[in-house]
């Protein structure tokens, strides 16, 4: 069983957030999902990364991906998680986790003075 890997970040709310991560087997990026949730129990969650298939650009890469999420997540800690699914669109197996830390961004703060 390989070890799930966790990638933690911060990011401004209102602004899109990028990342890319690579994966040692071939897989496409519909065989892929990605959630952000406020609590690991939770059933629903608050939003979803658009997942985009790029070119490697490791040589020890078989498969790359762009994960985006748009800004839109309310400010405060959060949890993501990222499958890979099966022909039967049930998860297969976890492959990336972490906690996201959404601050407000600068225009934000000064509406609760004004």
């Amino acid at each position: 069983m390989t070890q799930i890997k966790q990638h933690n970040f911060v990011m401004e709310q209102g602004v899109p957030c990028s990342f890319i991560i690579e994966y040692n087997k071939e897989v496409q990026a519909d065989d892929l999902f990605a959630v952000v949730r406020v609590d690991t129990s939770d059933e629903e969650f608050a939003a979803k990364f658009n997942i985009t298939k790029v070119e490697n650009v490791n040589e020890d890469a078989v498969s790359t991906f762009k994960l985006t999420l748009g800004g839109d997540i309310p400010q405060g800690r959060h949890v993501y998680d990222v499958f890979v699914y099966d022909q039967n669109n049930k998860p297969k197996f976890k492959i990336l986790k972490g906690h996201i830390l959404v601050k407000g961004s600068v225009s934000d703060r000064g509406r609760l003075n004004g």
